[in-house]
C-alpha cells in the first residue's frame, strides 16, 4: 500500500513538473512572438510606387581575395593565401515609378488637369536569393561572417547592375507612357484635357 501511495506521489510530481515546464516555455514563446511582431511593426513605411515591369534573373557571381604575407627571417619571402567564392544568384527585379512626389492640379474653369514633377523609371526593389556553389579558402585567409554578409551585398549589387544594363528601364518607360494614355482617355471622356508639365514646358495631350 505504501509503495502504491509512493508511486502515485511520484507520478503527481512528474506531471506537475511537466505542466509547469510547458507553461513556462509556452509563455516564453508567446513573449518572443510578441517581441518579433513589435519589431516588424516598426519597419512599416508609407510608400506610393507603381510597378510596371518585372524581371527575373539567374546569374553566376565569382569573387576572390588574395592575402599576402611577407617574412624576413630566416630569408625574405612572400606567401599568398587565396579564398574564392562562386555563387548562383536568382533574383526578381521590380522596375517602375516612385509616385511620392508627383503633383496633380485641376483647373475647373478651363477643365484642365495638369500632371507635374513626373518621375523617371527606376529599380524599385530587388528580391534575391543566393546559393553557395563553391567556397575555397586557405590558411590565414578563411571566410568570416562579415565575408558572407559582403558576398550577399555584392551579389545583390551585381544583380542591380545587370538589371540596369538590360531593357527593363526602357520597357518600364513604354508601360508608363501607356499609363499616361489611359489617364488621357479617361480625362477626355469626362470632358477635360490633360497637360504634362516638364519643367517650364507643357505638353498638351488631345
Amino acid at each position: 500500500m505504501k509503495r502504491l501511495t509512493y508511486l502515485w506521489f511520484v507520478i503527481a510530481v512528474a506531471l506537475s513538473g511537466i505542466w509547469l515546464g510547458y507553461m513556462f516555455f509556452s509563455r516564453q514563446a508567446k513573449e518572443e512572438k510578441a517581441a518579433s511582431a513589435y519589431i516588424l511593426l516598426e519597419k512599416v513605411e508609407k510608400v506610393c510606387k507603381l510597378v510596371t515591369v518585372e524581371g527575373n534573373f539567374d546569374e553566376w557571381y565569382d569573387e576572390s581575395n588574395i592575402r599576402q604575407f611577407t617574412l624576413y627571417f630566416p630569408l625574405p619571402g612572400s606567401f599568398y593565401f587565396t579564398k574564392k567564392a562562386t555563387l548562383r544568384v536568382k533574383g526578381k527585379v521590380l522596375v517602375g515609378y516612385d509616385m511620392a512626389d508627383i503633383r496633380v492640379t485641376a483647373d475647373s474653369l478651363r477643365r484642365i488637369i495638369t500632371l507635374s514633377n513626373l518621375p523617371e523609371p527606376e529599380i524599385l526593389s530587388i528580391d534575391h536569393e543566393i546559393e553557395y556553389r563553391d567556397l575555397e579558402e586557405s590558411w590565414f585567409n578563411s571566410f568570416t561572417t562579415e565575408d558572407y554578409t559582403n558576398l550577399n551585398k555584392n551579389a545583390k549589387e551585381a544583380l542591380r547592375v545587370q538589371a540596369a544594363e538590360s531593357r527593363l528601364l526602357e520597357e518600364a518607360q513604354l508601360e508608363g507612357n501607356q499609363m499616361i494614355e489611359v489617364i488621357r482617355f479617361m480625362t477626355e471622356a469626362a470632358g477635360w484635357r490633360l497637360v504634362l508639365e516638364h519643367g517650364s514646358e507643357n505638353v498638351w495631350l488631345n
